[in-house]
């Protein structure tokens, strides 16, 4: 057990609201310990009042996923705490539309560093706290998917290439990871009511968190390296 109790936790990303958020109550109300993080920790009102009500359970940190610096500094600070974590979730993504036509490289490299770079330098610095039999999420999308191949058409191209690239540091990672007994997933959270996925999404956030946690629950290692939808069926790469 870790100094101030964070020993066996849950470490999530991207934590301030949406589905971050719904992870981050759903796992107090169970009574585990938490950590989360916030690119603007000072301004997750939400995720403060949280830290307040659970202060035995609940550290909210700093971090920006698409700053290197900002990584590197969170290895100091999980080295501080001495957390360990049992269950991992890489939450904190963007999703920005630009059409055919109007394509820049900074959209697409602001897709890649936050939803693909990110991800994979934060699971690199996660390794060495967790546990043994740990999981590691990489929250996805199904427009990652090159077989499921759907709405083609829509102005989310930089987003649905930095989705493919991480199923692929997904599946490199599973691979890499198995000789110290840890799974990595892809999962793909469907259409749900948050600021990214808008009012018309037929999915809440509470109903949606409660679909994954079941599903990351029933996960084995026999399925590590997979991309799975929120009740765990499996999607094409």
């Amino acid at each position: 057990m870790g100094e101030n109790g964070f020993s066996g936790s849950v470490f999530i990303t991207g934590a301030n609201r949406g589905m971050g958020l719904g992870y981050v109550v759903h796992y107090l109300k169970q009574g585990l310990s938490v950590i989360a993080t916030a690119k603007k920790p000072g301004e997750a009102e939400e995720l403060l009042r949280l830290e307040k009500e659970y202060p035995n359970q609940l550290s909210v940190l700093g971090l920006d996923v698409s700053c290197e610096t900002s990584i590197l500094n969170l290895e100091d600070r999980l080295q501080d705490i001495r957390a360990t974590f049992f269950l991992a979730i890489n939450n904190a993504g963007i999703s920005l539309e630009e059409e055919f036509g109007e394509w820049t490289s900074a959209i697409f490299e602001t897709h890649f560093r936050v939803n693909t770079i990110g991800p994979a330098l934060v699971s690199q610095t996660l390794v060495p706290f967790l546990e043994k039999g740990a999981k590691l999420i990489q929250v996805s999308s199904g427009l990652g998917s090159l077989g499921q191949s759907s709405n083609l058409s829509n102005g989310l191209s930089a987003y649905a290439a930095s989705k493919c690239a991480l199923h692929s540091i997904t599946v490199r990672l599973a691979e890499k990871l198995r000789t110290k007994d840890i799974m990595v997933f892809a999962i793909n959270p469907g259409w749900v009511k948050t600021k990214m996925g808008g009012d018309n999404a037929p999915s809440t956030i509470e109903g949606a968190v409660g679909d994954i946690t079941e599903t990351i629950e029933r996960l084995t290692f026999e399925q590590t390296g997979s991309f799975l939808s929120e009740k765990g069926e499996l999607i094409p790469w």
